[in-house]
């Protein structure tokens, strides 16, 4: 992985901070340009949910296909009091493309300038694992 040539700062770019991890289940807060202040999060499937309701709402990038549901639902973002905590990790996540009923884009995690591509949201998630889970030095 390389240094980050460039921070993308678009409507589908968020910055991801992760206040804990245990038994690998990221609790922290998503912010960008959509929303008024940090949401706050207290699951994987949750940020996922609330990042792909954000992506809907602004119409970007467009899916691939159609979502499939037993019911709609929706999520309730829940805005996130001022954090004085450090965050374990901050990510900033852009979704470039949502073909194949998944995503693809950039993670950068700021905390050490490293970047990656996803293909999928599966490949996103363990990118973001192996940064939790890695060696502080």
């Amino acid at each position: 992985m390389a240094l980050p040539s460039f921070m993308t700062s678009g409507r589908s770019t968020v910055v991801v901070r992760i206040y804990s991890y245990q038994e690998k289940c990221p609790n922290g807060t998503l912010q960008g340009l959509h929303f008024n202040s940090p949401v706050e999060f207290s699951s994987l499937t949750q940020m996922l949910l609330l990042m792909e309701e954000m992506l809907d709402s602004v119409n970007g990038p467009q899916r691939g296909e159609s979502p499939r549901a037993f019911q709609k639902t929706e999520v309730q973002p829940q805005f996130a009091v001022r954090d004085a905590r450090k965050p374990l990790a901050t990510f900033q996540l852009s979704v470039l493309f949502r073909q194949n009923a998944s995503w693809q884009g950039t993670l950068i995690w700021t905390d050490r300038m490293m970047d990656s591509q996803f293909r999928s949201v599966l490949e996103l998630v363990r990118l973001m694992d192996s940064a939790l889970t890695a060696d502080p030095e």
